[in-house]
């Protein structure tokens, strides 16, 4: 049996809400060289968004029976991130680039989810705001007011 000391005191309630649907620009935190379901080699890209809490997945998928349509997407990416060494290897080298995404809503296994629907050109992407860390963006979703809770008069111990 696992030995464990539990603190309760160390958890804390979490509740994820979704980025909403839009244009945002993305840093690319990690990557990681992947074999997909499909068999397919390629990279899975872990994606910090601007303004938000989140981070979102970006497969890029190497398909050898589909040539021109992945080089047409690595050219995309590419350019998006501002990507000169064109020397694919294992990605690492792209960690800390910006660029910019589309982000879309999907639903996978009964839930809502959030996907990088493409790339964002370089060239449109002037339009985007400056890159912001979670705490200076507005948020995304309200939070619920807090509760009042009635502190009880007879308690054994000071509050």
């Amino acid at each position: 049996m696992a030995q464990w000391n539990y603190d309760p005191s160390q958890y804390e309630a979490r509740s994820f809400t979704l980025i909403p649907v839009g244009d945002y620009r993305a840093r690319i935190e990690d990557v990681e060289e992947v074999t997909f379901s499909s068999g397919n080699a390629g990279y899975k890209i872990t994606l910090a968004i601007s303004g938000q809490n989140g981070k979102v997945w970006h497969n890029l998928v190497l398909d050898a029976q589909n040539a021109k349509q992945t080089n047409q997407r690595i050219g995309e990416f590419f350019d998006s991130f501002g990507i000169q060494n064109q020397i694919l290897g294992n990605g690492k080298q792209w960690i800390g680039s910006v660029g910019a995404i589309r982000i879309k809503h999907e639903e996978y296994q009964g839930k809502t989810r959030e996907r990088v629907a493409y790339t964002i050109a370089r060239s449109r992407q002037d339009k985007l705001p400056a890159w912001q860390n979670p705490g200076n963006a507005a948020p995304t979703q309200s939070a619920p007011a807090a509760a009042q809770v009635e502190i009880p008069t007879d308690l054994p111990f000071e509050m």
